[in-house]
């Protein structure tokens, strides 16, 4: 279970102890890909769409907005692991 005043505190609270902790490690390299993939969604986004066939712009949209959230959900999931499994 998880406790979630002691995770709303370790947010807080970071030394060079905790580094030693895998799940911080790889929650850092996580979010730090879904930091890249959500700067650079729209380019993956628009090459993605042209190989489509009729690709118009409402295509392009929805194929942004899907990696958009993917790009996010990463990001996410990677401040999660770096926060909430350290005890």
């Amino acid at each position: 279970m998880i406790d979630f005043a002691y995770s709303l505190s370790a947010i807080f609270e970071w030394s060079w102890e905790r580094f030693k902790n895998p799940f911080v490690i790889s929650g850092i390299v996580v979010m730090f890909i879904g930091i890249v993939l959500l700067i650079f969604s729209n380019k993956i986004a628009y090459h993605v769409t042209l190989k489509m066939k009729d690709a118009d712009d409402k295509k392009l949209a929805n194929v942004g907005l899907i990696f958009k959230g993917v790009a996010f959900g990463v990001t996410l999931i990677g401040a999660l692991l770096a926060v909430l499994f350290v005890k």
